[in-house]
């Protein structure tokens, strides 16, 4: 069995039950060879192995390719006995064979065990340890990760560094990765001197506690739950000199050897519910990790359900990077709880750009609004003939829409001629006058439709129709909100030879596209949505970084661009330390009624 090392951490539990494989005669029937995944996930302080199952594979199969028995996979998943296994499936595997337990439930604050007295057997310790401190009460155990110092592990279980020095023989504060510490158990009457001394003498080393969380809603609800830690006050300690770890560390990332830790934090509402399109972006995430495995990419994937509850601060902070929540509100809490120790990415609201002016550990990944404002303009203004004519088309109403003025900004910083008229909802019922007489007929007439009012939209697609048909060379240009609107034909954008800048497209023609969608069906018998494309892209990017440059990955992040299989990446740096992506992709709608990724 493959060998992996154990972390404890929080998270959500939940399985991927998607619609069932096809039945077979039992003459047709053929096993399909099983790989073993080297995806992990951590759950309830157990380290799985996360395994999509294939058509056609069986538990029999799977146990012996994972060196387990079939009595292992029935407990760890115990809704496999009433469902069957099911393609498209992720079932959990224990990486410690002896460490099984079901998963079934979401963490919650009583199942979040911090202090563990069991640790799998792929732990390794040496000889001296293993003589000087056998298994006993009043000791924990922990395995020393590549990241981590004296200090940081000291704080983790509320102890100070001398303590853990004494604990483990040791002479000096330095420890190395892999290493086995043992942490001891502070009674109740010693937490209680420490506070009390702590009390009587200021501390030298200030101890931020963890935040508490903001109530949402008026009725009292949280949207999670804080997790209250007792973190006793520590002496300080000199860090030691981590010169040689660090060129170690090095080493590895440039040998293949590091591994990727990432949290996903998203409301999957597992006790519930589940969330379809949270779903769809964790099945983008799992593909995205398996393809960087197939490549030599380690990676460890840490999942919570934001409706259980967060984990603690330090549980965050080991992570490479969190991707997630959704909403800037969300997301606003996990900045505060992290402060500053890790990197949180934004990875679909485009509202929560607005964090990169006050958070430096902060990275905005969808494009803003205003990009492609600022895009769409430079567009219409590519490649202007002298007899061409840009032509910026607004709705009359009190106030300005953010389309209408982001564009309007975005043509005045480049400092781009333009004509502009206001309409009102009865005039673009047909053809104004304020309009035609801003029409050029010897050459091309760039009109930008600054609006994402559909019924504003569809009245304008309609005029451009008939002012085409009178000869007028019409190119429309617009916001990618109009794609969705279901009263304006495709045809009709085809006709107007639509350009439009946006976060999002996917290519289907693109062969890596192709081979994805395939991937995906084979494994969850759907087709993708934009979610399952933006997880897979997402977390493939920022996971490459991370086994490019370690924990240096981010001082990368404004030269390393990014052509995903859904968006691209193009990250600047904000002022204050914080990211925020750049990139937009054009849209061609053809006269040809094809439509293509112009960039």
């Amino acid at each position: 069995m493959k060998k992996t090392r154990n972390t404890v951490l929080y998270t959500a539990v939940f399985c991927l039950i998607l619609a069932g494989a096809p039945v077979l005669r039992a003459q047709d029937y053929k096993p399909v060879p099983v790989t073993v995944s080297r995806s992990t996930v951590s759950m309830d302080g157990k380290s799985y192995y996360a395994h999509i199952v294939l058509e056609r594979q069986t538990i029999y199969g799977i146990a012996k390719a994972y060196d387990v028995t079939e009595e292992v996979l029935y407990i760890a998943n115990p809704r496999l006995k009433e469902d069957g296994l099911k393609s498209g499936t992720v079932i959990y595997i224990p990486v410690d064979k002896e460490a099984v337990q079901p998963v079934s439930a979401p963490a919650t604050a009583t199942t979040m065990a911090v202090r563990e007295t069991k640790q799998p057997q792929t732990e390794r310790k040496t000889e001296k340890q293993a003589a000087a401190f056998p298994d006993k009460e009043g000791y924990l155990k922990h395995t020393v990760k590549w990241f981590e110092d004296l200090y940081d592990v000291a704080k983790q279980y509320g102890v100070t560094p001398q303590d853990v020095m004494e604990a483990n023989g040791l002479k000096s504060s330095r420890i190395s990765k892999r290493q086995i510490l043992y942490i001891p158990i502070l009674s109740d009457e010693e937490k209680a001197r420490r506070a009390a001394s702590s009390t009587a003498t200021p501390p030298v080393v200030p101890v931020i506690d963890d935040p508490v969380i903001p109530d949402h809603g008026t009725d009292g609800t949280r949207t999670f739950d804080p997790i209250p830690l007792e973190q006793p006050v520590v002496a300080p300690v000199e860090k030691p000199d981590r010169k040689e770890e660090e060129e170690e560390n090095v080493l590895d990332w440039l040998t293949g050897k590091g591994s990727v830790e990432m949290a996903l934090i998203l409301p999957f509402n597992a006790a519930g519910k589940v969330s379809e399109t949270n779903m769809d972006f964790y099945s983008g995430v799992l593909l995205a990790l398996r393809d960087l495995e197939t490549e030599g990419v380690k990676t460890n994937l840490n999942v919570y359900d934001l409706q259980a509850g967060l984990p603690a601060s330090f549980e965050l902070e080991k992570n490479d990077f969190v991707l997630g929540p959704v909403t800037a509100a969300d997301l606003s809490t996990v900045l505060e709880r992290t402060e500053g120790r890790t990197t949180v990415i934004s990875p679909l609201d485009q509202r929560a750009a607005s964090h990169t002016q006050s958070h430096a550990n902060f990275i905005q990944a969808p494009s803003s609004a205003r990009n492609q404002y600022e895009d769409l303009a430079a567009w219409a203004a590519k490649g202007l003939g002298k007899a061409d004519r840009i032509i910026l088309v607004t709705e009359k109403v009190t106030g300005s829409t953010a389309p209408a003025s982001g564009v309007r900004e975005a043509l005045l910083n480049e400092g781009i001629s333009f004509q502009g008229v206001a309409l009102g909802q009865g005039e673009t019922r047909s053809l104004s006058s304020s309009l035609t007489s801003l029409l050029v007929k010897g050459g091309e007439n760039r009109i930008i439709i600054a609006s994402e009012k559909e019924t504003f939209v569809a009245d304008m697609v309609r005029n451009l129709g008939i002012l085409r048909g009178r000869g007028y060379d019409i190119v429309m240009y617009a916001p990618s909100r109009v794609r969705t609107f279901d009263s304006v034909e495709p045809n009709a954008y085809h006709q107007c030879s639509l350009h439009i800048s946006s976060s999002y497209f996917v290519d289907y023609a693109d062969p890596r596209v192709k081979s994805f969608v395939r991937t995906y069906r084979a494994l969850f018998k759907t087709e993708p949505s934009q979610f399952a494309f933006q997880g897979y892209d997402t977390a493939r990017y920022f996971a490459t970084l991370v086994s490019k440059y370690g924990s240096h990955w981010t001082k990368a992040l404004s030269r390393e661009t990014g052509k995903g299989l859904h968006t691209d990446f193009r990250f600047e740096a904000v002022p204050g330390g914080a990211f925020r992506n750049t990139a937009v992709r054009r849209i061609v709608y053809n006269t040809d009624y094809t439509t293509e990724l112009d960039r």
